[in-house]
């Protein structure tokens, strides 16, 4: 299957999808939000903000793209140099690769976790493993776990990512 871009969408493809929430953004950041989404991107962004009311003062901005596997992880990269910014970016599957997201909050710092079809959490053997070697208690244990999971990440953004519903989303047909 072809896109009108000209770019191969199929299996064998080399192009992944993926998608950009920006869940809380200050309006003075929103250009250069934009400039490092689209040096990532390697084509000119533009995106359409919208107030985020679950932070009130700041700005919700989405944009579905379609790269590069690897794309995700240079974009969250490059936000999180931005400091005052909350995101998510979401990477679908490329041919040995696993979904991926990357969720990032100026007072928790980033966090990235595998994602199964389904959209559960995927955790890999080696870090349960590394987790029960410790051998440290059932608390210790569940905290661990909580780590892996990002709980403390999605306690924070569940509220942003239903503050941003229904908000307009840029989609960007061609990227690099």
């Amino acid at each position: 299957m072809s896109s009108a871009s000209g770019l191969s969408y199929g299996p064998a493809s080399n192009v992944v999808p993926g998608m950009l929430s920006v869940l809380a953004c200050p309006p003075a950041l929103c250009p250069h939000l934009e400039f490092a989404v689209s040096g990532a991107l390697s084509a000119t962004v533009s995106l359409t903000w919208s107030p985020q009311p679950a932070r009130p003062g700041y700005l919700y901005a989405g944009l579905e793209w379609r790269g590069a596997p690897a794309t995700a992880g240079r974009l969250a990269t490059r936000l999180r140099r931005l400091g005052h910014v909350t995101f998510e970016v979401v990477e679908g599957p490329s041919p040995g690769c696993d979904a991926e997201r990357y969720s990032y909050t100026p007072e928790l710092g980033l966090h990235r976790v595998g994602i199964a079809a389904n959209g559960d959490v995927v955790i890999g053997e080696a870090a349960l493993r590394a987790l029960l070697e410790r051998g440290e208690g059932r608390d210790t244990l569940a905290r661990g776990l909580h780590r892996l999971l990002g709980t403390d990440w999605d306690d924070v953004l569940e509220p942003l990512r239903r503050g941003a519903h229904g908000a307009p989303v840029t989609w960007l047909r061609r990227t690099g």
